[in-house]
């Protein structure tokens, strides 16, 4: 876009000065309706370098939702039948407790990989907003597989974009996981705090063994472009004792409502403009 305006902007700075030669070869008038009719032409380029754009774009979304449910979507349905039939043939009620959160956890992610696909065929974004209760059920699951963990929440609930959303849940999701992995049984609080502008997560955790290294694997990679596609902020850092993920994703401003004599004074600029751009032209052409 950027491109295309200085384009505009180099288009009518030459005919402005052409138009203010003394002994112009063309009428202001004529040389008006030359640069409009070469700003229309910049701005169908444009338009038409968008499309391809867009083409090649929901080609690859279309590949990426092929190969990942033939992939990973048959793999993981395989896995939800096997747990199943573990849970089935399971005697012992405590081992089929456990075994039926295996099979919730199995089943929950072929759900999300649907919803995924869908989400890559169509482009439809089917993501809910970022709610105490979503934050809630997220922490209840940990709980169950055994990690103790604290949940506060602070502030009021504000709208929040969808993909802001998302990556909202990944941050409290991979800060639960990481705690579980480098400090199992160790207690874990994540905090979720609703500011004016913002929403801040921040998960945290004291270490049982040496610190992970801070630039993280693929977990940490993905949650940063996440967060950065949401125009957030990702932060994760370690000491000798406590390891702390935070997050920082911006709320949508609110826009102004355009007031009455705004709009008044754009419509009047352009049927000025309509009118002035042809007695321009005949007036130019009579000095002529």
């Amino acid at each position: 876009m950027r491109g295309l305006l200085g384009a505009i902007a180099i288009v009518l700075a030459e005919f402005a000065l052409l138009a203010l030669l003394p002994a112009g070869p063309l009428p202001a008038g004529i040389l008006a309706i030359l640069a409009a009719a070469v700003i229309v032409a910049l701005w169908q380029v444009y338009r038409r370098s968008l499309r391809e754009q867009e083409v090649a774009v929901e080609r690859e979304r279309l590949r990426l939702a092929r190969d990942m449910h033939d992939r990973i979507g048959r793999r993981l349905g395989l896995a939800a039948v096997q747990v199943a039939a573990l849970e089935v043939r399971e005697t012992d009620p405590a081992r089929r407790a456990e075994t039926r959160q295996v099979g919730d956890t199995v089943r929950a992610a072929v759900d999300d990989l649907h919803g995924l696909v869908a989400l890559l065929r169509t482009g439809a974004d089917t993501a809910t907003a970022f709610d105490p209760a979503a934050a809630a059920t997220i922490a209840a699951a940990f709980m169950e597989a055994g990690v103790p963990v604290e949940l506060h929440h602070r502030g009021q609930p504000g709208p929040l974009p969808a993909t802001a959303a998302r990556a909202a849940y990944a941050v409290l999701e991979e800060g639960l996981a990481n705690a579980a992995k480098h400090a199992p049984g160790a207690p874990v609080t994540a905090t979720v705090t609703w500011e004016t502008d913002a929403l801040l997560i921040a998960v945290e955790n004291p270490l049982t063994a040496p610190p992970p290294d801070l630039p993280g694997g693929h977990g940490l990679t993905g949650l940063r472009e996440r967060v950065d596609a949401a125009g957030g902020l990702l932060d994760h850092r370690a000491d000798a004792t406590r390891f702390r993920l935070n997050a920082m994703l911006p709320l949508p401003a609110a826009r102004p409502p355009l007031t009455r004599a705004a709009r008044a004074a754009a419509v009047g600029t352009v049927v000025l403009l309509l009118v002035l751009l042809p007695l321009t032209s005949i007036a130019g052409v009579r000095a002529g």
